[in-house]
């Protein structure tokens, strides 16, 4: 009973998965030469300009074949790897329906010590190898029965994402000497919530509140993936995976894994717990280990491995809290209710302080404290680059990113500067991507970094009044920089990047020469930031991010301040008073100290040691070193789009679009191929009211400018129906009942035009879609069945006029919006406007079946109290009176039945509120956190006209609905994609009852 049932919402689950199983990323530009290299544990896939670096990423992922599996005991069967180099975007991710890695491979602008495409591909394949780790047992034979999809399906459903992401950054970190498990940073958010606010429950810590902020999976991860192997083993997730895949209809097979390797070793790990405690140099209060072992005990192994984690954890880090010596801060700005960071305070005039602010309560934008401690909003950007500005007077300065017109893969980062006082935005922007942008002294020309199609990152001047490049300085082969800034008009501090790790490096623009001041190898150091003599800049030397200070001439260096949590972002300021970041378990706060020399202690050049990233290295065989002596034994050859336009990967039993979200009973085989450019379902489906179902066929071409898409179906119909039809002898008109048999063909073409816009804060697209349907009635076979009961002559011969004809249709529309961005507490959208255009007729064709065009809008508007908002709908539409085919295009008033007339027109209005934040648990069910309410209110009317034999007749109708909407946003059994489930109930007057619905919709796209 059980295993049938678990069978059941197995199947129910692959089916709503499978309408997002199509995973799209979007398209590189057409114009794109494509080439491979193909070897046989991997292929390559890659812009010809690109080749270098293709060679260099083929070096790293056979070395990654060597040692990126071993400690899950798996080398995984080939996969293709996509490298994005046209987008200034720093990421990738990996895909397995169809299975690949997709690369995007500009450096980031404030990448750690690593080379970012050793960075990201150790990171990435390791989610290659977690997968493939499933494909074995009975995973493996539900391969066989539904393709790729259904590796992923179980993937989805019983690892969690901080299991994923965590374990992939505990292999960047451990075959590297650098990785985010070495960063501070990256440590700091779960570290300050421990020790100031305690632990969360497990449902908060992996999904996240509006309440408090929630440390990421990737942070949470590392620890959790990490404690494990350390204390039980490096095994542990071996043995787990392989209890996932072989048993994938177990519910628990994930933490049952757990459990098993922890149970015997559990007290030993509560025994060395107890000696770090004993040991430690001063008495840690609040931690009783005794206790806690017992307490601890869960039948779910997640559970048991997160609590005991964080116990340890919080152990460690009131150890390493106990000893710090913190250095005095002068606080400028106080904790605020929700969680809050205000980073990069930079001084301008009149003492004013401008900074940039965000958390849960706050989209991004930039803030200005006033030395009366008033602060005003100045400006919300676009969505940048890096955390970081520059300012001179009263100009702004940034990078963020700007979307190409078509192309998702094409994106830039561009220059922004804005003028406080004249709130004027003027955008630099190049064929290539600009990051770290900065002020020369006289403001005269702007320093920044840049990055091209071939990956090549150079150093280039910018002229403030032209825009034009006036400079640029290439890096060299597998050199980056990053955060220059003026010392003075001819020379800049920056961040080089190398094989060798970091280096302070100190350039003459007009000479080029480079002078290294300090080399701090694999430990963390960014934006430096001269003032005088003294280059101030963040480091992690000391295993808290701290401001560090080198001295040109003497270059020695001092640790200027000694933060609980991390101290960063420093400028100096007129006033010589150093301002900064400092961090707490409420965000970033605004910080000043005196800038006195003499105070100042000379670092000892101790550093930092990670003890568990260092215990993750000692569980691998060596780390990350590609041979990259020979390249060319790596082959190039063509990558024909053509050849590879269809790539099956998915398949099943049952019948899925992933195009049309749309599943029924029947058989269905997806392709789309490794560049994203062309979408196929091909199968049969049942279809309520097809004799013998569907052959279907959809396909969705976007490798050009235009987007093409063509549906085909096919299939017999027959409906019974009463007609008059002519008898032939005697000639009299009868009554019959008849059925009628046919074949009917549908055909429906489209062309989209998706124009993207967006522009700073605002996401701006315009969609203009034409699409030709053609319906064909085939093979049309009418036999009477009966007649009306007072005809004695019972059935004669009739004369059926069984013809084939079509259905032509035209279907024009115009969709487009304007939406700003939000804040994460806010219900709705602040501001936005939505809008549709649509126009259909019948042209050609047999059967003319009139025409209709409608318009609609949505405007969203802030409501009367922080987050609340209101949302306007407006709809109308216009139909002829003969064309009964065509549904309508725009909304009736909730809770009443669609309006029918030649003129519709409906009006709403909705605010919205959320009304408290619970996180609260049902257990392993659900987790509840948020309760928000929307009241609404409609209006619809009709124009209703009626022909028959005694004349025309003219309806008018008014109707009127309204009530109250209450949701929640939560979690539904630990699985991460967000529910949004509620009901509403109203009076409408169409029907003059009250009317209640259930409301639900989830979005996988936020897994």
């Amino acid at each position: 009973m059980i295993k049938s049932l678990t069978i059941s919402v197995l199947l129910t689950l692959l089916s709503l998965i499978g309408y997002s199983q199509y995973f799209n990323t979007g398209q590189d530009p057409a114009s794109i030469k494509w080439k491979q290299i193909k070897t046989d544990d991997f292929q390559i896939i890659f812009p010809q300009e690109s080749e270098e670096k293709a060679r260099y990423v083929a070096a790293l992922f056979e070395d990654l074949m060597e040692k990126g599996g071993e400690s899950l005991q798996r080398k995984p069967k080939r996969f293709s790897v996509v490298l994005h180099t046209h987008s200034s975007t720093s990421n990738g991710l990996v895909a397995w329906a169809p299975k690949r890695i997709e690369l995007y491979t500009t450096s980031s602008a404030d990448n750690d010590a690593q080379i970012w495409l050793d960075h990201l591909a150790t990171h990435e394949y390791r989610h290659v190898v977690q997968l493939d780790k499933i494909e074995q047992g009975f995973t493996r034979v539900l391969n066989y029965i539904f393709g790729q999809q259904a590796t992923a399906v179980v993937v989805g459903l019983y690892l969690p994402p901080w299991f994923l992401e965590g374990d992939a950054v505990g292999l960047e970190t451990s075959l590297s000497f650098s990785g985010r498990g070495r960063l501070p940073q990256f440590e700091q958010e779960l570290r300050a919530q421990l020790l100031e606010k305690g632990e969360f429950s497990y449902d908060k810590a992996i999904n996240g509140s509006y309440k408090n902020y929630v440390t990421d999976r990737y942070k949470l991860g590392y620890y959790l993936v990490s404690k494990a192997r350390i204390n039980y083993g490096d095994q542990i997730w071996e043995k787990t995976l392989t209890n996932v895949a072989r048993k994938p209809l177990g519910i628990v097979s994930f933490s049952n894994g757990i459990k098993e390797s922890m149970t015997n070793k559990r007290e030993k790990v509560y025994l060395k717990m107890q000696e770090k405690l004993e040991s430690a140099k001063f008495k840690i209060e609040g931690i009783d280990l005794k206790s806690l072992q017992y307490t601890n005990e869960y039948s779910d192994g997640k559970l048991m491995l997160y609590f005991d984690s964080m116990k340890e954890l919080l152990l460690e880090w009131k150890i390493k809290d106990s000893e710090l010596q913190l250095s005095e801060v002068q606080l400028l700005s106080e904790r605020e209710k929700y969680y809050t960071n205000k980073r990069i305070p930079t001084s301008i005039s009149e003492g004013k302080l401008i900074y940039l602010k965000q958390g849960l309560s706050d989209e991004m934008h930039f803030e200005m404290l006033s030395p009366d401690g008033k602060t005003e909003k100045l400006f919300t950007p676009g969505y940048l680059s890096n955390t970081d500005f520059d300012a001179r007077k009263d100009h702004l300065l940034w990078a963020e990113y700007k979307q190409d017109i078509r192309w998702e893969h094409a994106d830039k980062s561009v220059v922004v500067s804005y003028n406080i006082n004249s709130k004027e935005r003027r955008t630099y922007q190049h064929n290539i991507s600009l990051f770290s942008p900065s002020f020369s002294r006289d403001g005269k020309k702007i320093v920044a970094v840049g990055s091209d199609h071939k990956g090549d990152n150079s150093l280039l001047t910018i002229d403030t009044e032209t825009g034009l490049i006036g400079q640029r300085i290439l890096a060299g082969k597998n050199e980056y920089y990053q955060s220059p800034r003026f010392i003075d008009n001819e020379h800049v501090v920056l961040i080089l990047l190398n094989q060798q790790g970091k280096h302070l490096v100190k350039m003459n623009l007009n000479t080029q020469k480079k002078e290294v001041l300090f080399s701090s190898g694999f430990a963390d150091m960014s934006r430096p930031v001269p003032n005088g003599n003294t280059i101030y800049f963040n480091a992690s030397f000391a295993g808290i991010d701290n401001l560090f200070a080198l001295q040109l001439g003497s270059n020695k260096l001092y640790q200027l301040s000694s933060s609980r949590f991390g101290a960063r972002d420093a400028f100096v300021g007129e006033d010589q008073q150093l301002y900064y970041s400092d961090y707490t378990s409420d965000g970033y706060l605004i910080a000043k100290t005196v800038v006195n020399q003499e105070n100042w202690k000379e670092w000892n050049g101790d550093y930092y040691e990670y003890p568990i990233a260092e215990k993750l290295s000692e569980q691998e065989e060596g780390k990350l070193k590609a041979d990259t002596s020979n390249l060319d034994r790596f082959e190039v050859k063509n990558y024909s789009k053509l050849a590879n336009l269809f790539h099956f990967h998915s398949w099943a039993p049952v019948f899925i679009d992933g195009l049309e979200a749309e599943a029924d009973i029947g058989v269905s085989i997806a392709s789309q191929n490794k560049l994203s450019t062309l979408f196929s379902t091909i199968g049969y489906k049942r279809e309520e009211g097809f004799d013998n179902g569907q052959l279907y066929a959809n396909l969705s071409y976007r490798g050009w400018f235009p987007i093409v898409d063509s549906k085909f179906s096919i299939g017999d119909r027959n409906s019974t129906y009463l007609t008059l039809a002519q008898r032939e002898q005697p000639e009299q008109v009868d009554t019959l009942q008849v059925n009628t048999e046919w074949r009917q063909w549908e055909w429906e073409n489209s062309i989209s035009l998706p124009f993207n816009f967006s522009s700073g804060q605002y996401s701006r697209k315009l969609v203009p879609k034409f699409t030709y349907s053609l319906v064909k009635f085939a093979d049309l076979n009418t036999r009477a069945l009966a007649t009306t009961p007072n005809n004695s002559l019972g059935l004669g011969n009739y004369n059926f006029i069984d013809e084939s004809f079509t259905q032509e249709i035209m279907e024009y529309q115009l969709f487009g919006y304007n939406i700003a961005r939000t804040a994460p507490r806010d219900v709705q959208y602040q501001w936005a406007q939505i809008f549709e255009l649509n126009y259909r007729n019948t042209p050609w064709g047999d059967r003319d079946l009139g025409n209709t065009w409608s318009a609609e809008a949505h405007l969203y508007f802030p409501g009367f109290v922080k987050h609340h908002g209101i949302k306007l709908y407006g709809g109308y539409q216009y139909r002829s009176l003969n064309n009964s085919r065509f549904s309508n295009s725009i909304k009736s008033p909730r809770g009443m039945f669609d309006l029918y007339g030649k003129h519709i027109g409906t009006l709403g209005a909705d605010y919205a509120m959320p009304l408290f934040y619970p996180d609260w648990n049902l257990g392993p069910l659900a987790y509840f956190k948020r309760l928000k309410m929307n009241a609404f209110i409609d209006y619809g009317y009709q124009d209703r006209r009626i022909e028959n034999e005694e004349g025309l007749f003219q309806f008018k109708d008014d109707f009127i609905s309204g009530g109250l909407e209450l949701r929640t946003d939560l979690h539904v059994l630990r699985f991460s994609a967000p529910v949004d489930l509620g009901v509403r109930v109203g009076y409408e007057n169409q029907s003059k009852g009250v009317f209640a619905d259930f409301l639900i919709s989830f979005s996988l796209t936020a897994y």
